[in-house]
């Protein structure tokens, strides 16, 4: 399976149009980050060497999700505890997705 057919499942699943996803380098302000969301324009941002691209791709699936669905609270609250949320929903995702495959 791609990383497109895991977009389209996430989008199916959470009712949110696509985003745009865009493979990068190492951001540089940032070692160990493998990927990131950019707010407001809808780009999830992966790190072209990461790991497991399609976790990084979940992962930063759920910035976006909170921002479209307006989780306000999430989306000022820049805290481990956000994104071990997210993190949490992503792994849950990412299982579900490779179950059906």
């Amino acid at each position: 399976m791609t990383n497109q057919n895991l977009l389209t499942f996430l989008c199916k699943k959470h009712k949110v149009p696509p985003p745009y996803v865009k493979y990068v380098d190492r951001p540089h302000w940032d070692d160990e980050v493998e990927g990131y969301y950019v707010p407001k324009v809808h780009i999830l941002c992966i790190w072209k060497g990461a790991e497991d691209k399609e976790l990084v791709l979940a992962h930063e699936f759920h910035h976006y999700v909170d921002e479209v669905k307006g989780d306000l609270l999430q989306r000022l609250e820049k805290r481990l505890s956000t994104e071990d949320g997210v993190h949490q929903r992503a792994v849950r995702d990412l299982k579900e997705f490779r179950a059906a495959s």
